[in-house]
């Protein structure tokens, strides 16, 4: 397991792997928020190429992840569980309430094993919840 390089980046940092990920053939602005210069975001990195980004979005005291991505060589050594732990330590840290997530079903594994919750709401589609107040956060 890699010991990853993980800091807290401005929006355009993440914009080339977020299109790589989510829309390879399409535009830019397709992976662009109106919020992004207001959400906090975050890289992890092998040397100086960005090969995982995560963004929040914050709405009182809870955290919105809007785009989570790791790039696809990168994938399954690490780079996503330390990306969520730095964002659950940053929310910790600004006293935030929780960290939600809205996901697919063949990504819900993921969240689970990262001991965030099934949360169903009327009218709502499914998320996933992390209570920060309720759990300690180790590094």
């Amino acid at each position: 397991m890699t010991d990853w390089y993980i800091e807290q980046v401005f929006a355009a940092r993440t914009w080339k792997l977020r299109k790589e990920v989510f829309s390879a053939k399409g535009q830019l602005s397709e992976v662009m928020l109106d919020g992004d210069f207001e959400a906090s975001h975050f890289a992890a990195y092998n040397g100086d190429e960005v090969v995982g980004v995560l963004t929040l979005q914050r709405s009182e005291e809870d955290y919105e992840i809007l785009y989570f991505a790791v790039h696809p060589d990168f994938r399954k050594q690490g780079a996503g569980s330390a990306l969520l732990r730095y964002a659950l330590q940053f929310v910790k840290i600004v006293e935030g309430r929780s960290l939600f997530v809205r996901t697919t079903s063949q990504q819900q594994h993921f969240w689970i094993q990262n001991a965030f919750v099934l949360m169903k709401e009327s009218g709502m589609p499914d998320r996933f919840i992390y209570n920060i107040k309720e759990d300690i956060i180790s590094p």
